[in-house]
């Protein structure tokens, strides 16, 4: 990717895939949207995004456009203000963005987003600590609704990861009072929850996701191990077998280890890179798996 970028937001739409927003190698939070043609392997940066530069946005897409914002605006923690509420429509067919109806709940921080039918899902972000809220914007009405929790659902954390594949909905890392490695499959239009076979190792965040053929991809990620030692930044990645519920592990990241890494699949392959390594580097690299 021309501009390096850690703490962005990405997906794929009518197979091209995008990444939103970040932190560029100078650590400097940004507002663009970069558009990835796999048939070239191009990048293009689009225009005409207003709204504030974020880091760890929220980004999803359903068969024709973007949908996306939230997020943190990267200047003081735990300030309402700063915690980004704007969502937003981007059209690749007409270059067209609308801005929609702000988000009205608070943990909007490192959520995972989920399209289902007519619903975007945002799940599991976080504000003044951890939490495991779950919010949908309805498309057609253009409204914002919220589940309220009944104690069912996995544990509350924070810079968890997820992705759908073959129709299915999976979540689970983060950290909350520990790093975890819990992994559930969620049925989000009736907030049903089913633990599934956990992450082999240790727990992690922070981690890259995307589905792609039989298969949901964990890229990277961070064993955290407290403010003053950091603990390991990983460079393993790994494979959950949607069908067999198993976890497979499938090499190492060709550009060593990354955490706020971005992943996303177009063609049944799984793309992904970017992020940034225990030194605070922020890479570049984008890689296929095929």
């Amino acid at each position: 990717m021309p501009s390096p970028r850690a703490s962005a937001a990405a997906c794929a739409c009518q197979g091209k895939g995008y990444v939103f927003a970040g932190r560029n190698a100078t650590n400097i939070p940004q507002n663009d949207l970069w558009e990835y043609n796999p048939t070239t392997d191009k990048w293009t940066a689009l225009s005409g995004f207003t709204g504030k530069a974020r880091v760890k946005p929220t980004i999803c897409a359903d068969d024709t456009v973007l949908y996306m914002g939230l997020g943190f605006s990267g200047e003081r923690v735990y300030v309402d203000s700063c915690y980004l509420h704007d969502w937003w429509r981007y059209s690749p067919a007409t270059g067209k963005w609308t801005r929609l109806t702000n988000c009205p709940y608070p943990n909007i921080n490192a959520a995972v987003a989920y399209h289902v039918g007519s619903r975007i899902y945002v799940i599991y972000g976080s504000s003044k600590g951890f939490s495991r809220d779950i919010y949908w914007y309805d498309i057609v009405s253009n409204t914002w609704n919220k589940h309220e929790d009944d104690g069912h659902r996995a544990l509350s954390g924070f810079g968890g990861c997820g992705a759908v594949g073959q129709g299915r909905c999976f979540y689970g890392t983060g950290l909350n009072t520990g790093n975890l490695k819990d992994w559930y499959e969620a049925d989000l239009n009736s907030d049903s929850w089913q633990k599934r076979t956990s992450l082999p190792g240790k727990g992690r965040e922070l981690s890259a996701c995307c589905a792609a053929g039989d298969y949901i991809y964990v890229f990277g990620g961070r064993y955290f191990a407290g403010e003053y030692t950091g603990g390991e930044v990983f460079e393993s990645m790994l494979r959950y077998d949607i069908g067999d519920d198993e976890w497979q592990y499938c090499g190492t990241m060709p550009y060593g280890r990354s955490e706020n890494a971005i992943a996303f699949s177009i063609g049944g392959k799984a793309y992904f890179g970017l992020g940034e390594d225990e030194d605070g580097i922020v890479h570049p690299n984008m890689y296929c798996i095929e």
